[in-house]
């Protein structure tokens, strides 16, 4: 009889650990049985508008609003070569309602110890969904020079004159220009603009020598006949463009220098780790659906395949961190 009993509390509480995991599972990957998101969540992009940041925030945003009843709406917090949108989704609850965009640009001004906080401890990844090549373009009008070799001669014939714009000062654009400088054995001088659209302006409207973007952005800029890309940071011919299918890498002439851009997602510490879960798993959708697999194919922005779980980004992170670190040591 007692064997019988015992047999009997064991099948129970197996039973019950069952409809509990069960129902763990269930929340996990339901919103309605999660009961989130109860209002709209906000995606903090810390650069202005126009920008390949700004461009893939608001068509993740849009993507992932056709899986919850609820929108999800892109709020620009450009400064501080990202410090300020950081600080503003810092200030927000541990909640899941606001959303905060990563790119290099936030590992670089830890790195410089110039961030009030530390991003990597006050923060969680979600994932990351891009990875973006960097190039340079000029204006057709550019009476200094009209291709790559005649703007490294110019340089090298006239230190510190050369210009080149783009946003996030102490951040990642301007890590790219330093870089891509010393690798060049040049010295070339950057100047910040709020926004890609106001750098854009500043190349057609002659204030700038240089242009540089992300190939997502950078794309859209060579729809003027004015702009000509004179190099793509990176270790071959983007011959699946038919813009740059002509344009030199920087590998092929000589420079050693191909750093570009991820882009990811992160919520502040201390949010629920199963809206964390269902935000992983909400990006993941987004990245395998057709409509992005449509929209990635035309505007070339997965030539470098960007999806990394939660985990494997966070080892992202602290990699770039620490070699970050190193470099402005």
């Amino acid at each position: 009889m007692k064997k019988i009993l015992i047999l009997v509390s064991i099948i129970v509480v197996m039973g019950s650990a069952l409809v509990f995991a069960a129902g763990d599972s269930e929340t996990a990957g339901n919103p309605k049985a999660l009961d989130y998101p109860k209002r709209a969540i906000e995606m903090v992009v810390p650069f202005g508008p126009g920008g390949s940041a700004d461009l893939m925030g608001r068509t993740v945003a849009q993507l992932m609003g056709t899986y919850i009843d609820k929108p999800i709406n892109v709020v620009n917090k450009a400064g501080g070569g990202s410090t300020t949108g950081m600080m503003y989704a810092f200030e927000q609850p541990a909640d899941g309602y606001t959303v905060l965009e990563i790119t290099p640009s936030v590992p670089i001004i830890e790195a410089q110890g110039k961030a009030p906080i530390s991003f990597s401890e006050e923060f969680i990844p979600i994932g990351n969904f891009q990875v973006d090549i960097q190039s340079f373009a000029i204006n057709r009008k550019n009476t200094k020079f009209s291709n790559l070799d005649e703007m490294i001669a110019y340089a090298k014939a006239n230190p510190g004159k050369v210009t080149v714009g783009g946003t996030s000062p102490g951040g990642l654009d301007d890590y790219i220009v330093r870089g891509f400088a010393a690798e060049a054995g040049i010295e070339l001088l950057y100047i910040p603009y709020k926004s890609a659209a106001e750098t854009k302006s500043a190349l057609l409207g002659g204030e700038i020598d240089i242009y540089q973007d992300k190939l997502i952005s950078f794309l859209q800029m060579l729809q003027s006949p004015d702009v000509v890309p004179i190099v793509t940071l990176y270790n071959r011919r983007l011959s699946e463009v038919p813009e740059m299918k002509d344009v030199p890498c920087s590998m092929e002439k000589g420079i050693n220098f191909t750093q570009g851009s991820w882009r990811g997602y992160a919520v502040k510490k201390g949010t629920p780790p199963e809206i964390v879960s269902f935000l992983e798993d909400l990006l993941r959708k987004v990245y395998e659906s057709d409509a992005y697999r449509e929209l990635a194919e035309r505007d070339f922005s997965d030539i470098i395949p960007g999806y990394m779980s939660a985990a494997d980004y966070g080892k992202l992170w602290q990699s770039e961190l620490a070699g970050f670190k190193k470099i402005f040591k």
